[in-house]
């Protein structure tokens, strides 16, 4: 075979390979070894570099202006490796701009002439969408595994394939015994038919929304909404399900139908006739009395339009009171021929008139009142009128207005606020709905510094260390008044080794609160439980003795002092149950004279003040109270016999009673001149268990009933005293009862 190219002349051979060379999609440059000095580049290397491939701009210049300065000492290094044997993989390169972008490199060495420098030969192609697509689909694999949404991947014959955390921890599962089983194993309500049935209407309509159950490890089963999406991929089907825990939405939608249907009772109780219209005129409420009224039935007007209301009470259609709702205009001409009197009142309507028609031919005078019905921005969504038979009652009563309470389904989710953290600490990214409780916007803090978003009292730059440092961390913080669980995840960039870090933070405030009140609850009733009970040990022990010994007297003295610790712990227990139900078990809310309970509590405790010769002072202001009453009367009964129980040795005791009555509340002060209080200790006074003095009768409850009693009604409890033997006063504030109660 003839070879072409013994036939061409240098020149000739130089246009061809520039030719074929620029006909490549790739770059392709050549530079000298020694100095890196440009001596070709084709037009896709003058495209990818931003510059002009007519005038050939990046001949004679300088290779090195292309790279990124901080990747010139990578450069140095690759020179020698690509002259040796060549070197293949990923680089960043820079454009005529200045801007910074990813390739794939091949570079190798070329020497045509031996008393010359070898030549770098590279051929470059863009990366950068490869790139971003590669961060993108690690954002979106981390979101998916931190979803609150259950998720997975199951194939035509319902196997898990793939599942996230939320899914095997819904399921009370491991990952790999979830991915061990199949729809059929979890789902109650689904066999192997449905299972077939649902993924064919999957694979036509492509997108899937339906309700189920599934069943956890333990048996249980929950409600969840499932979110199925057909996938097709290199000729195999998927199914891609998100599934979401909606029983607190299924409770919310059981709530909002009891709502709903006691609001219809309540409307079909309403003694005047009533109904409604939305925006485009059909009816949609149509009680009971209306119907009795007009003599047509509910069914045969609710979501009928063109004034199908005034045909149910005059036969034709033809304007009526609800119809003027919609303009702003007043009452024309027209509509006041139809009534005996109307007129508009800002947004309402009213107007009577005599309806020959009701009841059957009987007729009515009836008074009616029309108004808007409005959205949450106060745009008219329909209008609502009420009609009242006057034909006995000429003179118009109050009009009935109607409280119509909206209901919105809430997400049970808990904030979450997601961001990225760089290597210094500053946030690339905050975003989620858990920002709204501290009052933030998505991206507000982006540029700012982590170290001043948290508490000083959270090692956060040791944190941030140990990410940064391919650690995950997990740990509490407090921002302001939330408490928030923080997890820092490492995420390392490939090119270079630089790690920034993912973080989510989730709001536990309430969680963390009430741990807190829990531990204290329980260390203090398992402290004064034990009391008792080391009492019944000790002298269960010794009666063993005594019996043995036959000793009568000690053996009575044993069963004493078991008897009197066995009684404590029953007292300890009824007040604790008692304490309990502290606004849970409550009596029915009356009104009566705070007087009349104070003498009932000091009937109660009457042995008790004539055996110690207490005097009793009683404020004889007349004030009324609304509350529980036998709950009211136990606050003034135990503030009574604390006063009496604590008189030491006053040869004069004195209890007085004050009342005052102040805008929206009443304070009621027992004051006595008994042992008083060290002021150092009045705030413990109405803990559980505390006792001041130890050596006094009693469980140490009583105090924290009467607290839990006002608390329960709204009101606040304190202590006044100047110190021993100054008496005390207890304050407590009751809500007064609002006019018209």
């Amino acid at each position: 075979m003839l070879d072409v190219a013994e036939h061409q002349s240098p020149e000739e051979r130089i246009r061809l390979f520039e030719a074929l060379a620029d006909a490549s999609g790739d770059a392709i440059v050549i530079a000298r070894s020694d100095d890196q000095v440009l001596i070709y580049a084709n037009r896709a290397a003058h495209r990818l570099f931003g510059c002009d491939p007519e005038r050939r701009e990046m001949l004679g210049q300088d290779g090195k202006r292309y790279w990124p300065a901080e990747d010139l000492p990578l450069l140095a290094t690759l020179i020698p490796r690509a002259l040796a044997g060549g070197w293949t993989g990923d680089l960043r390169q820079r454009r005529r701009d200045g801007a910074i972008f990813d390739v794939n490199a091949t570079i190798f060495g070329l020497r045509p002439n031996v008393r010359r420098p070898p030549l770098l030969v590279a051929m470059i192609r863009d990366i950068s969408e490869r790139k971003r697509m590669e961060t993108a689909l690690k954002l979106i694999q981390f979101a998916v595994d931190r979803s609150a949404d259950g998720f997975s991947l199951i194939d035509p014959d319902g196997r898990f394939l793939d599942v996230n955390e939320s899914l095997c921890a819904a399921f009370g599962l491991g990952r790999e015994e979830l991915l061990g089983k199949s729809v059929l194993d979890i789902d109650p309500d689904v066999d192997r038919d449905e299972l077939a049935r649902l993924f064919e209407v999957l694979r036509r309509q492509g997108r899937l929304l339906l309700e189920s159950r599934h069943r956890r490890r333990d048996g249980s089963v929950f409600p969840v909404e499932i979110l199925a999406n057909y996938l097709n991929v290199d000729g195999r089907e998927y199914n891609c399900c998100f599934s979401r825990d909606i029983t607190e939405r299924k409770r919310a939608e059981q709530a909002l139908e009891d709502s709903r249907r006691s609001l219809s009772e309540l409307i079909d109780a309403v003694p005047d006739a009533l109904f409604a219209v939305d925006a485009e005129g059909r009816v949609t409420i149509w009680n009971r009395e209306i119907e009795r009224m007009s003599g047509v039935p509910k069914e045969a007007v609710i979501g009928q339009g063109d004034q199908a209301h005034a045909r149910a009470f005059y036969g034709i259609a033809r304007p009526m009171l609800i119809d003027l709702v919609f303009s702003e205009e007043e009452p024309g001409e027209e509509m006041r021929a139809l009534y005996d009197q109307v007129q508009r009142d800002g947004d309402t309507v009213l107007a009577q008139v005599y309806l020959p028609q009701v009841y059957g031919g009987r007729g009515a005078h009836v008074w009616g009142k029309a108004r808007p019905l409005r959205d949450a921005d106060g745009r008219i969504v329909g209008a609502i009128e009420i009609i009242r038979d006057i034909t006995e009652q000429q003179e118009a009563e109050k009009a009935l207005r109607l409280s119509e309470t909206r209901f919105r389904s809430v997400v049970s989710n808990a904030p979450v606020i997601l961001f990225e953290l760089d290597e210094s600490g500053l946030f690339r990214l905050m975003d989620g709905r858990g920002l709204e409780s501290l009052g933030l916007r998505p991206g507000e803090l982006v540029g700012s510094s982590v170290l001043a978003f948290f508490d000083g009292e959270v090692p956060i730059q040791r944190h941030l260390d140990q990410a940064i440092g391919g650690a995950p961390v997990q740990f509490n913080a407090r921002v302001g008044q939330r408490v928030f669980e923080i997890f820092f995840n490492p995420v390392r960039d490939p090119r270079g080794g630089r790690v920034s870090v993912i973080g989510v933070a989730l709001d536990v405030t309430e969680r963390s609160e009430r741990e807190a009140e829990l531990t204290r609850f329980t260390y203090t009733v398992s402290h004064d439980l034990k009391s008792p009970l080391v009492t019944i040990r000790t002298f269960l022990g010794f009666l063993e003795q005594d019996f043995v010994k036959g000793d009568a007297q000690r053996i009575d003295k044993d069963i004493g002092f078991i008897r009197n610790a066995a009684e404590r712990m029953s007292r300890l227990l009824d007040e604790l149950l008692e304490l309990s139900r502290i606004g849970r078990v409550v009596n029915e809310p009356t009104e009566f004279p705070l007087l009349e309970v104070a003498r009932e509590a000091l009937d109660l405790v009457a042995g008790r003040i004539v055996e110690r010769g207490v005097t009793v002072e009683l404020s004889q202001t007349q004030v009324l109270v609304r509350g529980d009453r036998p709950r009211l009367v136990e606050v003034l009964l135990n503030l009574f016999d604390n006063a009496v129980k604590f008189m030491g040795d006053q040869p004069r005791p004195r209890i007085q009673v004050g009342v005052e009555s102040r805008e929206g509340e009443v304070e009621v002060i027992v004051t006595d001149n008994g042992q008083g209080i060290d002021p150092r200790h009045a705030h413990k006074i109405f803990d559980l268990f505390e006792k001041l003095d130890a050596g006094s009768q009693g469980t140490g409850i009583g105090l924290t009933l009467v607290r839990r009693i006002i608390e329960v009604h709204g009101g606040r409890i304190w202590v006044e005293s100047e110190g021993a033997d100054r008496g005390a006063a207890f304050h407590f504030t009751l809500p007064a009862p609002a006019p018209g109660c």
